[in-house]
């Protein structure tokens, strides 16, 4: 009884020193756990502009919805729908993502009778410039081309290549705007058979702000100006909400009016984005 009560002795201050040395080893690796564990999705939609914001490596993330635009105009009213608005997602590593976007099917009622058809598609890539800090802001790289393979009706025609700088800056703990701006190269046809190939320089400006958890509220300003030949500016103002469901999951409303006479007199949309852990 006495031997075992010896060992039972020196059992306790071994396992107290074990337990001390292996804490900050656990707390460590929770740590570095937590560290690389994603955040909360970030999206693209439902505003024009992008973030620089990266989705995670090895991990795709779907952003769809719905859009309708109305345009009245001298020759008649317009009414146009697509769906699933289709924005897909995903981080190859930590510095870039690539990215499908699938406007999908439009439908519209104009004078003349009504249209339906499959729009152009864009592939493209997101590249991480730099983090957010002190006075930098975080920002990004977005370049895409647009394939012509839509329906006649619903097709550019010809590859448009685009390239976009994304910033974000910080602006208090609830709130954060975000900015993009890059040319696009637009080849059209032109009216004796040809084609022609013009400038535009697009961008987009959205101020957002949270409330609560799970609320995050926007307006935006966004359009293009052409430097084309004859070619009309574009510019829409739009306001809107997305509500963060769950980390993985968010839902968003838009509606939005045009600043110009030849861009839709008013839209109204509605989406959802989630992601797919690896």
């Amino acid at each position: 009884m006495d031997h075992l009560s010896s060992r039972g002795r020196w059992r306790l201050p071994a396992i107290l020193t074990a337990a001390l040395l292996a804490g900050p080893a656990v707390a460590s690796a929770q740590d570095e756990e937590a560290a690389a564990a994603p955040g909360p999705i970030v999206t693209d939609r439902p505003t024009d502009s992008a973030s620089p914001e990266l989705v995670p490596r090895g991990t795709f993330q779907l952003e769809l919805g719905y859009k309708f635009t109305r345009l009245d105009a001298p020759s008649g009213r317009t009414d146009t729908q697509q769906a699933p608005d289709l924005l897909a997602r995903f981080g190859i590593n930590e510095k870039m993502e690539a990215r499908l976007t699938v406007t999908g099917w439009s439908f519209k009622n104009v004078q003349t009778g009504k249209q339906s058809g499959f729009n152009d598609l864009n592939l493209g890539a997101k590249i991480a410039l730099a983090e957010e800090r002190g006075k930098r802001p975080q920002m990004a790289l977005l370049a895409d081309v647009s394939l012509p393979v839509g329906a006649v009706d619903f097709t550019d025609d010809y590859v448009i290549p685009k390239l976009h700088l994304l910033v974000t800056h910080t602006l208090s703990d609830s709130a954060g705007l975000t900015w993009n701006l890059g040319p696009s190269v637009v080849t059209r046809a032109a009216g004796d058979g040809g084609s022609e190939t013009d400038l535009t320089l697009n961008y987009a400006v959205a101020l957002g702000r949270g409330v609560g958890d799970a609320f995050t509220l926007f307006g935006e300003v966004y359009g293009n100006f052409d430097f084309g030949q004859g070619f009309p500016d574009s510019h829409t103002f739009q306001v809107g909400t997305t509500i963060l469901l769950s980390p993985l999951f968010q839902v968003d409303v838009r509606g939005g009016i045009g600043i110009v006479e030849n861009v839709p007199d008013w839209l109204f949309g509605a989406g959802l984005a989630f992601r797919v852990p690896d």
